[in-house]
């Protein structure tokens, strides 16, 4: 394929399932009636050369017969009369020597040998010369031997080589209604036949964003039918899945508390100060650890309801929620920007990420580019091998243990999640002045 057909055909060939095969049906529609269409215009053409043959041999018999039969004075009449447009009979002595007519003969032949006529001779009419200098045969002239009184004379035809008549106009129009109302209806199929995979392609958006889709109506081709029901039990699945896992941590962290209370209390009567502090943090830490894997279990589940929100505003309450706690975060709201979402997830998502920057960087500067929030720190950053690393669950870089300084080392991990639930991610960089980069990139809410 050439340069030239590369720059045009991907502008033609339409992107999507239900545009390519429009085109591709209705492309084989017009090639069946253009094959149609020369077929039927062969045998025209094949039936046209036959029946001009078999009138042109009949009218020479019976000219020839009339002008044996009747007086002289009348041959004059009976050649222009039985004279036409495209051929044209005349009386004369034939000159020697004129070239022969191999389409005519064949043609013109067979017809008066069957009225009777064997006698006869084809030779040439003078024809045009064509570009490469040959002589295209245009022309034939049929000669017949006839006795006129005591005189034998030719009696010739001179026809010309005609095409079969115009295609009728009717039978034009009617294979363009044809072939229009055959490409209206192949549209109309085609577009409801794909109108389930439509569907269910905006029910996986929704279900890739983290919303609960209803089980959709298993409708449509039978190939179709069996793609919405693999959906169905799929989602239903994972629903279940998530449930189940929701439920159970739920469970032990409930199980769980009633131990650490007890310790909790134990703890409270050892008489060395210094052990029982140690105990109690470590208990606290436990604490914290069982309820952030909770939460985190709980945001991974999404069971909050999609609704529009503002997200210029989201930012704003996370922002001020900490101002308000004496944390340097800076902030310019621009314009509302209406967004598709889970609001408290959203902003718990958002938090987690200012919290992370202001921790290790001790200020934070938050930016709306788009539907992608930015968040920059002047930390020390991450070693590039472990940017992937941090967002797995309870990874802490920092080196102690101690849950007020490093968290619990859930904060990424439960942000990443939400974002990705909303169909978006979230990715960190470092930045070449210093400090630390985490981008939430949400999809465009067209």
């Amino acid at each position: 394929m050439s340069w030239r057909s590369r720059l045009w055909l991907p502008r033609l060939w339409p992107r999507g399932l239900a545009g390519q095969l429009i085109v591709a049906l209705i492309g084989v529609l017009l090639v069946a009636q253009g094959i149609v269409v020369g077929i039927s215009l062969r045998q025209e053409a094949q039936r046209f050369e036959q029946d001009t043959g078999k009138f042109l041999a009949r009218r020479v018999a019976l000219v020839a017969n009339l002008l044996e039969t009747t007086p002289h004075t009348l041959h004059r009449q009976i050649l222009k009369v039985a004279s036409a447009a495209g051929f044209r009979l005349r009386v004369r002595h034939l000159p020697p020597g004129l070239p022969p007519a191999p389409f005519f003969e064949a043609w013109l032949k067979p017809h008066l040998a069957a009225q009777g006529i064997t006698g006869g001779v084809v030779v040439r009419l003078p024809g045009k010369v064509g570009k490469r200098g040959q002589r295209r045969e245009l022309g034939g002239l049929v000669a017949v031997p006839v006795q006129i009184g005591q005189q034998n004379v030719w009696l010739t035809l001179a026809a010309r080589r005609q095409g079969p008549p115009p295609w009728p106009g009717v039978a034009f129009m009617s294979l363009v209604l044809a072939s229009a109302g055959s490409a209206l209806v192949i549209v109309l199929l085609v577009r409801r036949a794909m109108r389930p995979l439509q569907t269910l392609s905006s029910a996986a958006e929704q279900l890739g964003r983290g919303e609960t889709v209803p089980p959709l109506e298993e409708r449509g081709p039978s190939d179709i039918r069996t793609t919405i029901a693999a959906f169905n039990q799929m989602q239903w699945r994972l629903q279940r899945f998530v449930t189940d896992r929701t439920q159970m941590l739920a469970a032990i962290s409930h199980d769980l508390r009633s131990p650490i209370t007890a310790l909790r209390l134990r703890a409270a009567m050892v008489d060395h100060d210094d052990t029982r502090e140690r105990m109690i943090a470590s208990l606290n830490d436990m604490q914290a650890m069982m309820e952030a894997t909770l939460t985190f279990t709980r945001e991974d589940s999404a069971n909050e309801a999609t609704e529009l929100a503002d997200l210029t505003s989201l930012i704003t309450d996370a922002v001020t929620a900490r101002q308000e706690q004496g944390h340097s975060v800076q902030w310019s709201p621009p314009a509302p920007l209406p967004y598709p979402c889970r609001p408290l997830a959203l902003k718990r998502s958002i938090g987690n990420l200012i919290d992370n920057a202001v921790r290790y960087g001790g200020e934070a500067t938050v930016q709306l580019d788009g539907t992608d929030i930015i968040v920059r720190d002047k930390g020390p950053g991450i070693p590039e091998a472990q940017l992937a690393y941090v967002f797995e669950a309870f990874t802490r870089l920092e080196a102690s243990r101690n849950a007020a300084t490093g968290g619990t080392g859930l904060g990424l991990a439960i942000a990443r999640s939400i974002m990705r639930s909303h169909g978006g991610d979230v990715i960190l960089r470092n930045l070449p002045t210093g400090g630390l980069e985490a981008r939430m990139n949400l999809p465009s809410a067209d």
